[in-house]
Order: C-alpha cells, then structure tokens, then sequence
C-alpha cells in the first residue's frame, strides 16, 4: 500500500460513508437489545462501574470490588480514562447503566468512520488502480460488521474506546503525513501574487500538519490512559514519525517526534501526578502491570492455555503471597516475576508459544462455551452456537485474508508502522499471557489489509517467496485454531 503521492489523488467524500455508518449504528443497537439492555454486568464490568459511581457522587477513584483482592481498596488497579468517562456521564445525567451501554455503541459506530477516514488517508496517494475511497469503504464495512466489535459495543469495558483512540492517533498523525502543499501553478495571476498566494497556502498546510501531530500524541496519550500497553510504543511511533517526515526537512521530523511525545505526556501528566500524591511514588498509569507479569511467569503458571492465570483455583498460589499494599504488590510481583524469568529463562520462552496461541485464540473462547455446554449452558440454542460460529468465521476470514495482505501490500511507511504496532502488542502478551480478547485492537489493522488484498487480488504478483511466507503464516494460525477447537470437543465429550 506504497503512499508515495501520485498525480490524481483521490477525494475524500463523507457522504460516501454515512449511510455505512448508519447501518453499524443499527446493528449495535440490535445487539444491545438482543443481548438484554439489562443483562447483569460481569467481569471487568463491575469494576469499572464501581469506580464511575464513586467518581459521580464525588468519592474519588477508588474500587474494593476487585476479584483478584476482595475488599481491597485500590486507587490505580484500573487505567482511568474510561471509568473517568463514565462517572462524568453519570454526573450529568444521572447514574444508568443503559446509558454506560449507549455510549459503548455511539463510540464503536465512530470507529467505523474513523476506519474508513484512517484508510482513505493512508492509501489516498497510493499509485495502484485503485480508488482510495472504494478501500476505505471496504474496510470500513469489516468492522462495522466484525462481530467482537458488534458484541463488544455494549458492555461496560475499556476495549471499543481504547480502539476508537488509537485508530484516531493513527488518523491524525496520517493526515499530517500525507498533506499535500499547493501546487506551484495558479491560473490567472502574476509570477509575485501566485508565490506571494502559494506561501501562504504553504504555511497553512504546515500549521495544519503541526495541528494533526499534537492531536495525535493527545490522542495516544488518551489511548494510553485507556489502557496502559500502549506506553512503551511512543518512542517508537516518534522514531517512524521523525523518519516519515525527514525527506521534508531533518528540523521539520524532529520537531514533530518532540512534539508528538510532549503531547502526548501533556495528557498522562496529570493522572501520574495524581498517583504520586496518592503513592509518594511515581506510578505513571495503572498498578497491574506487575501482577500480570506474576501471574504468566511464575513457577505455578499453568504451561497449557496459559490465559486460565485468571480463573478461581489457578490465580491463588500466584496471589496469596503478595503484599496487601497496592503499590509493594506491583512492585513485588514485578521482581518476583523478573527474579523467575532470570531463573527459568528454558521456561520462559518455552510458554510463549502456548501464550501466541491464546492470544489469537477465537474471541468467543471455544473451551470455556463448551466447559458452559457440558454445564447445561453455553450452546444451549441453534441460535448461540450460530452465532459462535458465525462470530468465528468471520474472525478467520479477516485474519486469513489480513495476512495475505500484509505479506503481499508493497512495503511502505505505513506498513512498516502498524506491522511495527502488530508486533509490538504481540510481544507484550507473549511477555505476560495472551487471550481472544487481547487482540481486538489489531483487528482494524488486518481488516484494511484484507480489504486491499480482496480489492487488488487480480493485480497482485504471486511470487514464491511471498505465497510460502503466506502459507506458513496461515498455517501458524490454523494450528492455533485446531488447538481450541480439539480441546472443546474434549470437553464437550466429557
């Protein structure tokens, strides 16, 4: 997907995409009916319900609902900014769950144009014979209609927000890349008023660009304080920034690497200088992070499905032992878990593989439907189990399709960063412990892939290289599905 600017770019026409955005609206709101706008919340959910409650009615942020530590107060388990979200909904309109739900919808319907924006202004100079805004409609589609996002719009957790943000840091910082200065020819005036008109025009577009760089590292400063894995990747989207931006000018990318992570520290700031008045420590976002390097580095980690760490009977030998402080149990876990992987580094890298495939396992966890089955839930109607399956199939079809397309796209700048981002989110799990779920943030990424590789399949050169490249990928994957697959058959036997 080569940006390299052609001759006739493409125009960005939002009228192309409403009715689209239109039709991912109704079917999210399908599925909040369809699931029961009441349905009691679980998981994750409570807790961050807990925090909103506590935040409208003034009390602060803090949860005790925690499963892990029952009756525990924590201040930072959570990354803030959606529960924050939330208690500021609450203030205004009062505490209703229903609308916690709506608002899950309304931001999973605007990534469905911001998917079709992010495309348009990444392939928008792409010199292929391809219209850029046929792309962006046909990715846009796979995810207004990506069953994880149309089932995840409605529940109460951080995932649609966090995907929403940082698919719009992506948008802007593509903006900014890809603006075009004003042509040096204008009809009708003289040699001194056209330079004089075409500086002008000149500047604008820098100043704009600048505009789009500090709203992207705002944007993924919101991402990261939405969820914390983003962090470790700023300096290195800074790095692709500046190398985006250096045939411009050397003092043009690295103004704009500074001033993407000054942005984007700008937004964590004040949340990290909270945690320090709370601590007298620095604690930049969230307190997690060593418990779930603990729990997927422990000499009581489970080596098989390793993504059970947090199910009731496996987590207490992980947990019993940690301090009760907050803070001494992140920082405990942290060295228990680095004193294990120096220790055991055979270990280590020998449960990344099962850690790879419960993180591109199916979203709905096959095992645990089919655990829910043999206990008279689960697949208990045609109608779940064809939706499980329906959910499924369209997971591969993207992912398959994804990966063709990552493989065979032309290597540009583009691919090189959200590759980068790929790889990236993928090593943090193989780190910690992966699961279905886990990698929803990635799923934009190989849907617009797929769209180019369905949209250019006639034109695309199969070489032999890239199809055995394909095919090992492929069947990387398929042996992760097989996997799950064969061990809920197992237990559906009994």
């Amino acid at each position: 997907m080569n940006s390299e600017p052609s001759s006739a770019p493409d125009e960005m026409r939002p009228s192309s995409i409403l009715g689209l955005v239109l039709f991912a609206f109704v079917l999210r709101v399908l599925f909040l009916v369809l699931a029961d706008v009441n349905a009691p919340l679980t998981g994750d959910e409570l807790a961050y319900q807990q925090i909103a409650e506590n935040v409208a009615a003034g009390r602060g942020f803090w949860q005790d609902n925690n499963p892990f530590f029952p009756g525990q107060v924590l201040y930072a388990w959570q990354a803030p900014l959606y529960p924050l979200t939330l208690g500021a909904l609450y203030k205004i309109f009062g505490v209703n769950i229903f609308l916690a739900k709506f608002f899950g919808v309304l931001v999973s319907t605007a990534t469905v144009y911001v998917m079709y924006s992010l495309t348009f202004h990444v392939s928008r100079f792409a010199p292929l014979p391809l219209r850029s805004s046929r792309l962006s409609l046909f990715s846009a589609l796979l995810i207004a209609i990506y069953p994880g996002f149309l089932t995840n719009a409605h529940l109460l957790l951080s995932e649609t927000l966090f995907i929403f943000l940082i698919l719009l840091a992506f948008d802007c910082v593509a903006r900014a890349v890809s603006f075009r200065p004003a042509t040096p020819f204008v009809a009708g005036r003289t040699l001194d008023s056209a330079n004089t008109e075409i500086s002008h025009l000149v500047r604008n577009d820098i100043t704009r660009a600048w505009l789009w760089i500090f709203g992207a590292g705002a944007l993924w400063g919101m991402a990261t304080l939405t969820r914390g894995i983003t962090l470790y990747f700023t300096p290195l989207f800074a790095l692709w920034l500046a190398w985006a931006m250096w045939r411009e000018s050397m003092s043009r990318a690295l103004g704009a690497a500074i001033l993407f992570v000054a942005a984007t520290m700008v937004v964590i700031a004040p949340w990290t200088l909270r945690n320090y008045f709370q601590f007298g420590q620095i604690v930049v976002v969230e307190t997690k992070g060593g418990v779930n390097l603990w729990l997927g580095n422990s000499p009581y980690t489970p080596n098989d499905f390793i993504r059970n760490v947090w199910k009731v009977g496996v987590r207490e030998p992980m947990l019993e032992n940690l301090p009760t402080d907050e803070l001494q149990r992140d920082r405990a876990a942290y060295a228990l878990a680095l004193d294990f992987i120096r220790a055991e580094p055979l270990t280590f890298f020998a449960r990344m593989p099962g850690k790879f495939a419960d993180f591109w396992g199916f979203e709905r966890n096959l095992i645990d439907n089919a655990d829910a089955t043999a206990q008279r839930g689960g697949w208990n109607s045609p109608a779940k189990f064809g939706s499980d399956l329906f959910a499924a199939g369209v997971y591969l079809f993207v992912m398959l399709c994804g990966v063709a397309g990552f493989v065979f796209a032309p290597l540009d700048r583009w691919k090189i960063l959200f590759g980068a981002f790929t790889l990236y989110f993928l090593f943090a799990h193989l780190v910690i412990f992966g699961d279905g779920r886990f990698h929803l943030p990635l799923i934009p990424f190989f849907a617009l892939y797929a769209a180019w590789f369905l949209l250019m399949f006639r034109r695309i050169v199969f070489s032999r290289a890239r199809v055995g490249l394909t095919l090992l990928l492929v069947l990387v994957l398929a042996s992760v599905w097989a996997r799950e697959a064969w061990a809920a058959l197992q237990v559906l036997r009994g």
